[in-house]
């Protein structure tokens, strides 16, 4: 889809495109040999070239001191100073020459191969000589030999402005147009025939080198591409030094064709990292205005997982889920990897599950297939040594560990700019005061570990929060219901005194909305959601929970009293199993919204032939978008 605005950068209209008109070839002379020549090459009005003027509404393409064309593979002398800016020049080819003459820019030892870079580089107001790419063939006319060259590409020119830093764009056919490297183009009896084959297919890279500062003011940005039909259209990802990327989606419906002389002109854009615009789909460019841009939410998927069941609480069955045995290994592992997600908290990580150790869990995720690359493992967060009450005052991975909060980020998806972990106490009036001595003063057995986090594709922050709390038994609203409180005054620490940013917060909270005869309302989470917001109560009010867990809610798998079961039955309609959450709070100026939730039921047969989980609780997965 293409509308003829010519007058579009001139008047500031809305996305569409300025068309050029081509100048056709001049029929060639019948073959003969030369031994040297001067040639008069001309240019069309088109873009692609070095030099761009812009005068009374048309885009003018100029030669510039240095350029030089090779005929069937013999390259020229460069132009002269003194005829930098002018549309025709001579250039002087030595050397013995055959016809049909073949004419190239830029010059080439090759007689019939235009080469394309795979890197373009930024040049104010105009483009990349290594992409200005022509092509024509040169003939006799009386005693001169002239040749009037036709463009081997088009160029996409849009326009940013915004207070960010640009690093690069990264460009992709989306029907696997070739972008660069070596064209062959076609030859008959008289010379170049204007067809074309090959090319590299993937991404095509423009470099701002440095960093391009944007500012106030549009910036032109102009990227020189084969002409040709672009059967789905292209998309830009312009890129931020810190990685943080806006989407540019050229597309309309139907195929984009690209003309040889043509410059499509999109209007100007605001950058904004994390927004996706389509940029033939403003109101079918035909308001004044422009209308207003599609757009796509960014956001991220998060989980929680606790991993461990203890071993006393096998129950009438006197056995337990063994780390030994590999078939376990490998369902915690997939567990997590199978989660996807962009930043997930562990419950319940205990000294023999540190990186080395006998029960590595993060060399388990590794081996089922999460990227050892991409993810970062934050460990380093000890809890109680032991029920005993020692107090670990020094720690390292070989310190010992006992229920503690870990947690683990895609660094290509989240830049975490601060972290650290707190004692969840019961002196929740001064809880602030003496978070740092709450274990000492014997207050606090379960921590919060926090991580102020950056969405790099979006650019938005947010706290995120892993967290354990003590057992809630029989409606008791001891030491459970004092980790609610605590936990609420810390995250109003975070908000209030360091930095008012949304909080999702995830874990084993040890409670969940009813009481295990489902009709009585637990306490605590009547407490709990007095501040918070239930992703699962979220997404179920806003319509997006699908029945399946509506049903099957627990995500505690099995009853006190037995952990080998079917595990669909011993989750059906039981809020009461629902122990593990994910919650968060919105910010003043800055609003989050879970959009799914979902568990993971990994399952394996055990040695009596039923069907187990390689642990006593589901892991919990949602998708947050930033609003």
């Amino acid at each position: 889809m293409r509308v003829g605005l010519v007058a579009a950068v001139a008047l500031g209209v809305a996305a569409g495109c300025t068309k050029i008109e081509t100048v056709v070839n001049e029929a060639d002379a019948e073959p003969e040999s030369v031994d040297g020549m001067v040639l008069r090459a001309s240019l069309p009005e088109g873009a692609t070239k070095t030099a761009l003027s812009f005068e009374d509404e048309v885009y003018k393409v100029l030669w510039q001191e240095g350029d030089r064309v090779s005929i069937n593979g013999t390259r020229s002398e460069p132009v002269a100073s003194s005829d930098d800016g002018k549309k025709a020049v001579d250039f002087t080819v030595n050397g013995s020459l055959s016809a049909p003459y073949k004419v190239l820019y830029p010059a080439t030892t090759l007689a019939n191969v235009i080469t394309l870079p795979a890197t373009q580089n930024y040049v104010a107001g105009s483009f990349d000589e290594a992409a200005a790419a022509s092509y024509g063939n040169a003939r006799k006319s009386g005693s001169d030999y002239i040749a009037s060259l036709t463009h081997f590409c088009g160029v996409i020119r849009f326009a940013l402005n915004g207070n960010a830093t640009l690093d690069r764009i990264e460009l992709n056919s989306l029907g696997s147009e070739k972008l660069y490297g070596d064209f062959t183009l076609a030859t008959d009896g008289s010379g170049f025939t204007g067809s074309w084959s090959g090319g590299t297919a993937g991404t095509l890279t423009y470099s701002f080198g440095d960093g391009l500062m944007l500012s106030s003011t549009d910036t032109p940005v102009y990227i020189a591409i084969p002409a040709q039909a672009y059967a789905s259209g292209i998309e830009a990802l312009v890129y931020q030094k810190d990685g943080a990327f806006m989407r540019l989606k050229f597309w309309g419906s139907g195929e984009m064709i690209l003309g040889a002389d043509d410059i499509i002109v999109f209007e100007s854009k605001t950058f904004a990292a994390g927004r996706t615009e389509n940029l033939f789909g403003i109101n079918a460019l035909a308001a004044e205005n422009g209308g207003e841009p599609t757009s796509e939410r960014p956001g991220i998927t998060v989980g929680v997982y606790n991993i461990k069941m203890a071993e006393n609480r096998a129950g009438d069955n006197n056995t337990y889920i063994n780390m030994d045995r590999a078939d376990v290994q490998a369902g915690l592992g997939s567990t997590i990897a199978g989660m996807g997600a962009d930043i997930f908290g562990i419950n319940e990580i205990g000294e023999d599950n540190m990186p080395g150790e006998e029960h590595d869990i993060k060399a388990w995720a590794i081996a089922q297939g999460l990227s050892s690359s991409n993810y970062t493992w934050m460990m380093d967060y000890p809890n109680k040594v032991s029920r005993s009450g020692n107090i670990l005052t020094g720690y390292s991975y070989s310190a010992e560990m006992y229920y503690a909060n870990v947690f683990a980020y895609n660094k290509n998806t989240i830049t975490v700019e601060d972290e650290g972990y707190v004692w969840l106490c019961n002196d929740v009036d001064d809880y602030w005061s003496s978070m740092k001595n709450a274990y000492e003063n014997e207050t606090g057995r379960h921590t919060a570990v926090y991580a102020k986090c950056k969405h790099k594709v979006s650019g938005y922050r947010f706290w995120f929060v892993v967290t354990h709390f003590d057992t809630y038994i029989n409606n008791d609203d001891g030491d459970n219901l004092n980790n609610v409180k605590s936990f609420k005054t810390f995250a109003q620490h975070l908000k209030n005194d360091v930095e008012d940013l949304p909080i999702i917060a995830v874990g084993d909270l040890n409670f969940g909305p009813k009481e295990k005869d489902m009709t009585t309302d637990v306490p605590n989470y009547g407490e709990l959601t007095s501040y918070w917001t239930d992703v699962y109560d979220k997404v179920k009010a806003d319509g997006n929970m699908t029945d399946y867990y509506k049903t099957y809610d627990g995500t505690q798998t099995g009853s006190q009293h037995s952990y080998y079961y079917p595990f669909i039955s011993f989750t059906k309609k039981h809020p009461d199993r629902r122990l593990d959450h994910i919650i968060y709070k919105n910010s003043a100026s800055q609003s989050i919204t879970p959009t799914s939730y979902k568990t993971i039921r990994r399952t394996y047969v055990a040695e009596d032939d039923n069907t187990w989980c390689p642990s006593d609780h589901f892991a919990l997965v949602a998708y947050i978008t930033f609003d």
